[in-house]
């Protein structure tokens, strides 16, 4: 006897929808099974998941792509940074060299002697040492290595402008010991006259003996004013036995002026006074035959002859 098999079939399960028109209409319905509004809702769900993925991948990407395009706008900023930082560096390195030719060339002149070989060597070499071919190379440099190396050469610029400046002060003390040299020289008459006695030894018009004449005598009117002939300071303003009204002048430098028989003064002891400034008229106060100026030049203390010193 044969056994009989038996099938389990499993129903399906359907959702019924109802339409309904209007009053007047025909109502229909529609049957879905369960499994297809699953497979549905499994499709919709996946399409939402990718399509969110790729919404999220699509800002992050577009993120990544601006913040990309920003630091390429940095570096690029950095970059003309950098290449208009090299150019001014080069631009000062041509003015530093301009300078030390200078320096030489005023040494030269003033015969002042060239620096210490150690202050010479300024290491910035000439005009053209940074090249501007190496800014053409900096598009395919790193720019940090050319930062690097711009910077060492600014530390030696530094370096170069300090020894320039100390070499370039030691030269304006130079001059200015020179201007002050020179306006402390006596360089102009006292007064307008002409010569009655001259420098030197000469028969006494007071003794009739012979005796060292230590200035000159310039006859002048009463009156007459008399200038300093250079900067300096007075020492002495008054009357003294001999020379009558007299003002002796310290120019500095171991050089001192003495204007004497005045029949009057026009400064005080202690006040400074620059060439050409009227110190006193010209009398015959003191031992004297008329009037006239004596005049004096003395150098460390000793008398030197005044005619080397009027123009």
């Amino acid at each position: 006897m044969k056994a009989r098999s038996t099938r389990h079939i499993k129903k399906k399960e359907y959702f019924t929808i109802m339409i309904v028109p209007g009053p007047n209409s025909r109502v229909r319905t529609i049957r879905i099974s369960k499994s297809a509004i699953k497979s549905t809702l499994y499709s919709l769900l996946g399409i939402f998941l990718l399509s969110f993925y790729l919404a999220y991948e699509y800002h992050d990407v577009k993120g990544k792509v601006g913040e990309l395009q920003s630091v390429r706008e940095e570096l690029m900023e950095q970059k003309a940074q950098v290449q208009n930082f090299a150019l001014n560096l080069l631009d000062y390195k041509r003015q530093m060299f301009l300078l030390r030719d200078l320096d030489t060339k005023l040494r030269r002149v003033v015969s002042l002697g060239p620096r210490d070989k150690a202050q010479q060597v300024l290491g910035i070499g000439g005009p053209d040492e940074l090249g501007l071919q190496n800014l053409a190379a900096l598009g395919e440099k790193r720019q940090a290595d050319a930062l690097k190396e711009m910077s060492q050469e600014l530390s030696q610029l530094k370096g170069a402008a300090s020894r320039q400046e100390a070499s370039l002060q030691m030269l304006i003390e130079y001059f200015e010991d020179k201007r002050s040299l020179y306006a402390s020289t006596p360089s102009v008459w006292p007064v307008r006259g002409w010569v009655t006695s001259r420098y030197g030894t000469r028969t006494s018009p007071f003794s009739g003996i012979l005796k060292f004449h230590e200035g000159i005598d310039i006859a002048a009117q009463t009156g007459t004013p008399v200038a300093a002939s250079a900067d300096g300071v007075v020492i002495k303003a008054g009357f003294s036995t001999g020379y009558g009204n007299m003002v002796e002048i310290s120019h500095g430098y171991g050089i001192k002026t003495l204007y004497a028989h005045n029949s009057r003064l026009n400064v005080k002891a202690g006040q400074r006074v620059h060439r050409g400034d009227v110190i006193a008229y010209a009398g015959d106060s003191g031992s004297s035959t008329g009037p006239h100026l004596h005049y004096e030049v003395k150098i460390n203390g000793l008398p030197v002859n005044p005619a080397k010193y009027l123009n």
